[in-house]
């Protein structure tokens, strides 16, 4: 994680110590680095970024014939995190002090922080749904279709 500049070292004095969690991902067995900020968390001011529902997604699909489903992956750890909030994920390891520089696992309004970011990065294409990190690319022909995934992965590229 830290080659991977997900979390860095911390040697200064911070307000918030955290623990971690491992969790074993569901169906693949790999095991995922989880914060457990429980205090922090009751600290937190929560976006209330109204989450899509699967109804709201389907009622859109009206006349899809072709469909592409994209997963982000480790999606969380694509949102870069200020300075500020980096030091209040800072926890304990064996090895010493951390803090995370990308939106950790365990924060309680990451779920809405991230669908409200994948949101906005592709709220103007058409015929493309965001549902926390999948992305639903659909046509009504195939050349529709294959135009809308260009311009999503074009946009992934980008950003």
């Amino acid at each position: 994680m830290e080659d991977k500049e997900v979390i860095r070292k911390v040697d200064e004095p911070t307000d918030w110590v955290n623990s971690l969690v491992v969790v074993e991902k569901p169906k693949t067995g790999k095991l995922r680095i989880c914060l457990d900020p429980r205090n922090l968390n009751k600290a937190i001011k929560e976006k209330h970024f109204a989450l899509p529902t699967i109804e709201d997604i389907t009622t859109r699909l009206t006349g899809a014939k072709y469909l592409s489903k994209l997963d982000c992956n480790n999606g969380y750890w694509q949102l870069r995190m200020d300075k500020e909030s980096q030091l209040l994920t800072t926890f304990n390891s064996p090895f010493g002090r951390y803090c995370f520089l990308r939106m950790p696992f365990g924060i309680k309004s990451a779920q809405e922080v991230f669908q409200k970011r994948v949101s906005q990065l592709f709220e103007n294409l058409k015929g493309v749904e965001t549902d926390i990190d999948d992305i639903l690319v659909w046509g009504t022909t195939r050349k529709e279709h294959d135009d809308r995934l260009r311009s999503v992965l074009n946009r992934c590229q980008e950003v």
